[in-house]
């Protein structure tokens, strides 16, 4: 497995991963792909898209940038064998490697899985949300924290 990093003119790599996760065909993936806000992997055992994940950089009302996981996936028949963690992990690299403060996601209530994965990975649950976690990756102080 190999985690690859999207950006302009992997349009037929995203384009697999729309079309395994989502059942879509989208004729023009350039606008996703080069908007600088836009983080995107693809999870690869040779030519097959196995996962994915993406998310977007955003700059917070208070003054720092961080980062919404907004999809994380796994085809059913590679499932609990670590791509979801690789996943994640590489997430995670980049966006401690570009400086952001936070990151955070929504998750299904019910999945006790991916719930497992984000706390393992340093997840924190939100107080505010049931399926909410945050990162705390920079130096937060105790007031930042509060909403977090």
């Amino acid at each position: 497995m190999q985690i690859q990093v999207l950006g302009p003119g992997d349009d037929r790599v995203l384009q697999k991963a729309v079309s395994a996760f989502r059942g879509i065909q989208v004729s023009d993936h350039a606008p996703f792909l080069t908007n600088p806000a836009t983080i995107a992997l693809a999870a690869m055992d040779g030519p097959e898209v196995i996962g994915w994940a993406w998310g977007t950089r955003q700059r917070h009302a208070c003054g720092y940038s961080q980062v919404q996981l907004y999809e994380i996936e796994v085809s059913p028949q590679h499932r609990r064998r670590g791509v979801g963690r690789e996943l994640l992990a590489r997430f995670l690299d980049i966006v401690r490697s570009e400086g952001h403060r936070r990151m955070w996601l929504f998750t299904d209530e019910a999945n006790t899985a991916a719930q497992a994965l984000y706390q393992a990975a340093g997840g924190e649950p939100s107080l505010h949300d049931d399926a909410a976690f945050w990162w705390q990756l920079g130096n937060v102080s105790p007031l930042s924290r509060v909403g977090g």
